[in-house]
């Protein structure tokens, strides 16, 4: 793993100013993200990870809505699925403005155990419907909330292991999901 000193010194780089404390970040978070998704060995950890990534996609979203529409009625029903499709525009918007690269997009990236969706690695958009999800039933349906608790949590960590997120992706998209959540609820 190449350190932010590795980059600004390497000779094949030729003469490079030192990094900024931007630039020295994301080389740290670049170098720690490659370790977290190399570490992880496990053939079967990997595998739940992938699947956990995959019900992310519509799965989830599509889950939590047939669960309201039973349980909380066709008006709560209608507003997640509103602001499940906002939170679709809107991630795709920032993706677009920011044009990220995904960790396992670069040279030095890690393998990339997961499909990529779209393009773009800024906000993870299965993050953000995981903690959005995870906030509104939490409230509405505290009994089923450990479930989709931990969803979110392992839809995070999966997204930065499985090499297509970079940590702050997730926290990113978890802040942004948690805010569209308190949205809906505030119109429940």
């Amino acid at each position: 793993m190449a350190t932010s000193a590795d980059l600004a010194t390497d000779p094949s780089l030729g003469a490079r100013p030192p990094l900024g404390k931007i630039q020295h970040f994301q080389a740290l978070e670049h170098s720690w993200s490659c370790s977290l998704a190399e570490s992880i060995a496990s053939r079967n950890l990997v595998l739940l990870l992938v699947a956990v990534s995959r019900f992310g996609n519509w799965a989830l979203s599509a889950t939590t809505a047939v669960l309201l529409l039973a349980v909380a009625g066709p008006r709560v029903f209608g507003l997640y699925l509103a602001a499940t499709l906002v939170g679709v525009v809107f991630q795709s918007g920032v993706k677009r403005l920011c044009r990220r690269t995904r960790p396992c997009q670069r040279p030095d990236g890690p393998p990339q155990r997961a499909p990529i969706p779209d393009h773009g690695s800024f906000p993870s958009g299965h993050t953000l419907h995981a903690v959005m999800a995870a906030v509104v039933v939490t409230v509405l349906l505290p009994s089923v909330s450990p479930f989709f608790i931990i969803v979110a949590g392992l839809m995070a960590v999966s997204r930065v292991v499985l090499g297509v997120h970079y940590p702050t992706d997730v926290v990113a998209g978890g802040v942004i999901g948690a805010l569209f959540a308190v949205l809906l609820l505030t119109l429940v």
